[in-house]
């Protein structure tokens, strides 16, 4: 092969390599999170399942965590751990972006927002309208 013919054709692999798409951070954990969120059952230590669910977490800066809640009720440690499972690139961190898990003296006992009444705060979804349908679809 001619040194111009391999220069294009090399340059051409690149050109279009730089085309493919790589997952943000956000979706990459929220990949990660899909995974590992499975292999975590109800009655596991709290050990067990930040030794599942901490390293889909662990592409995200601190800022980007969700710190646990702790309190005490009726005699038992309550704690509450939150992973990013989802996520809307809306610039927001919502409660939605996240699943809660709730451990009741380090067993988990609960897993999802509807234990503990539901999200706060909701990504904001705009609408685009299908022009071609005549339809509107949330995002």
């Amino acid at each position: 092969m001619k040194k111009p013919t391999l220069f294009l054709l090399s340059l051409f692999g690149f050109v279009f390599a730089g085309c493919a798409t790589i997952p943000t951070t956000w979706e990459q954990t929220v990949n990660n999170y899909a995974v590992a969120a499975p292999k975590v059952e109800l009655g596991m230590s709290k050990q067990e399942v930040t030794d599942i669910l901490n390293p889909t977490q662990s592409l995200l800066k601190n800022t980007e965590l969700r710190q646990p809640d702790r309190y005490i009720k009726d005699g038992v440690n309550v704690e509450i751990l939150y992973y990013r499972s989802g996520w809307v690139s809306d610039g927001l961190d919502t409660d939605d972006e996240f699943t809660p898990y709730v451990f009741n003296n380090d067993k988990l006992v609960a897993i999802g927002w509807m234990t503990i009444g539901g999200p706060k705060n909701t990504s904001s979804s705009v609408p685009k309208v299908n022009v071609q349908n005549k339809t509107t679809v949330i995002y």
